[in-house]
Formats: structure tokens, sequence, C-alpha cells
């Protein structure tokens, strides 16, 4: 069993946040043996707010994102191309905000584009994405823009991350 400890080490606002999304994922499992019953419209919409509450937690200047890791995803995810479980993914996580302790990533109003397959319960979204990330300590940051996919599955009780991926489109170096 993995201990959350550092978790609650975190500000309450960056512990709120975390919940927050979680609380997206909760109301579906109510529907444990009907998830068949969501809409396609609903998939769409929660996607779209999975999505949007991802980037905002994931600009939290801390390390409580990893929290929420074992609720938001699958037992497996593809991250960037490669097959992790939710403990390399933690650890993935973990080293990402070691390397850029302060980070910040928007979507580009008006590209966040949903599509949902009604049969399989998934749905996919996609934007671009404007970041900044910057390491005080070493001195170091970088800014751009990069293609954002995220995959969502209603399969199961609650919504849960298949698939975390993108591209770089452009970037710039700041120190």
């Amino acid at each position: 069993m993995q201990s959350y400890g550092f978790f609650f080490r975190c500000s309450a606002e960056q512990r709120m946040k975390t919940y927050k999304l979680i609380a997206l994922l909760a109301p579906l499992a109510a529907c444990s043996s009907s998830a068949q019953a969501i809409s396609l419209a609903e998939m769409k919409e929660r996607t779209a707010a999975i999505a949007s509450r991802y980037l905002e937690i994931w600009s939290a200047n801390n390390a409580s994102p990893i929290s929420g890791v074992p609720y938001m995803y699958g037992p497996t995810v593809i991250f960037y191309g490669k097959r992790y479980t939710q403990a390399n993914l933690v650890d993935e996580k973990r080293r990402a905000i070691r390397q850029w302790p302060v980070r910040k990533y928007v979507h580009r109003p008006g590209t966040l584009k949903i599509d949902c397959n009604a049969s399989t319960l998934k749905c996919a979204a996609r934007s671009t994405i404007d970041f900044d990330a910057s390491n005080p300590s070493k001195g170091t940051s970088k800014s751009g823009s990069a293609r954002f996919d995220l995959g969502v599955s209603f399969a199961d009780r609650h919504p849960v991350i298949l698939y975390e991926g993108g591209s770089l489109n452009s970037r710039r170096a700041g120190r």
C-alpha cells in the first residue's frame, strides 16, 4: 500500500484543488452497474471539465497533485507514448515536479476539442496549451505551447484517464 502522507503536508488550498478534480470524477461512481446510462453530451461535458481542471491542478506549485493519481488514472496509463503503472506514473510526475517546481499550464482559448465514442464510453480531449515552468533554485525556466491530448474512459464506476500525451509546438527557453 502506498503512503500519501505528503498530500497532507500541502496547503489546504492545494488539497482543495485536488479534491475538486476528484469531485468531478466521483458522481459517476453511483452508476457503477449502469455506466452505459451516461449520455454522449454528458461525457463531452465531463471530459472538458476534467481536462480543464487537470491543468489547473498540475499548475499547483507543490506535489499535492500526485495524491490524485490513484483515483484519476486507470491501473495502467499511456503517458506520452509509454505504458505506465500508477506507481511508475507517480514516480514520473514527482520527477517532473522536482525539475519544474513552478508550473502554469492553460488551454489556449478556443482550442479545446472533445470527441467521444458512445459505444466504448471513451472520450478524447485535444487542445493547444500554453505553459510556463521554472526552477528558481537552479535559475532555469521555459515557456511555450504544446499540443495536449487526454483520453478519458467512462466505462467503470468513475471516469479515469487512460492516456496523456502531446507534442511541443514551440518553446522559449528562459534562463
